[in-house]
């Protein structure tokens, strides 16, 4: 970066130098060519300081959390989708957020359902679901287990974004999982990839709530009282 700036710095320097010249030309040849090497000057500064620019970048990481108004639809879809008895209903948690992972405009729904009736030791269940033309909820994939936070990377595979997250517990290995979305089994075939580290990568972290928080300060949604804001 400090060799850009000494390089625009320079090229600035010869940019002014060249028009002091330009000026004391009489001859319309001589300041043709002069405005001509200024502004091939110009743009080569230009090309050096976007180029700056993109040296700079960093990828940048959106925290969301979950949604805290209790959604009634949903709560009911979950509660059937995993056939979660009466008894353990008021002891299930829901988190969801909404996000467009294919870029048409309309919010799919992220949800995990927390709760010792569905989870596993390597996680919880998760569903991304869609809304029909007729209200009703269509399941665009189906994760067995899932830790969250999971970042929506800004990396796309086939028109989907990447969906991240660590895995850990279970029989599978432990790392950072990269679903990539395709087009003939969803986010779980063989595109997935499994990392022990992450190259940075940019885009929204959802359902970042710190669950332990949560359930000690009673800030959730259950699926047996959604009537209910949660509190602080």
């Amino acid at each position: 970066m400090k060799k850009n700036c000494y390089r625009i710095g320079c090229m600035m320097a010869a940019v002014l130098l060249l028009g002091g010249c330009g000026k004391e030309k009489t001859e319309n040849s001589g300041e043709q060519e002069i405005r001509k090497e200024e502004v091939e000057m110009a743009t080569e500064l230009e090309e050096v300081y976007l180029s700056a620019e993109e040296d700079e970048y960093v990828p940048t990481v959106i925290e969301v959390f979950s949604e805290d108004a209790p959604y009634q639809g949903l709560a009911d879809f979950l509660t059937d989708y995993y056939q979660i008895p009466e008894e353990y209903q008021s002891e299930t948690r829901y988190y969801y957020n909404y996000i467009d992972l294919n870029d048409d405009g309309l919010m799919e729904i992220f949800a995990i359902v927390i709760g010792e009736y569905t989870e596993s030791s390597s996680g919880d269940p998760a569903v991304i679901l869609s809304v029909d033309e007729t209200g009703e909820f269509v399941v665009i994939e189906a994760f067995a287990s899932i830790r969250t936070p999971i970042t929506i990377s800004e990396q796309t595979t086939n028109g989907w974004h990447d969906i991240i997250y660590y895995a850990y517990g279970g029989d599978e290995e432990d790392g950072y999982r990269i679903c990539h979305y395709n087009p003939e089994g969803g986010y779980q075939t063989e595109l997935n990839e499994i990392v022990d580290e992450l190259e940075p990568v940019g885009g929204t972290q959802i359902l970042s709530n710190n669950l332990i928080d949560d359930m000690d300060q009673g800030r959730y949604l259950t699926l047996a009282s959604q009537t209910e804001n949660v509190t602080e």
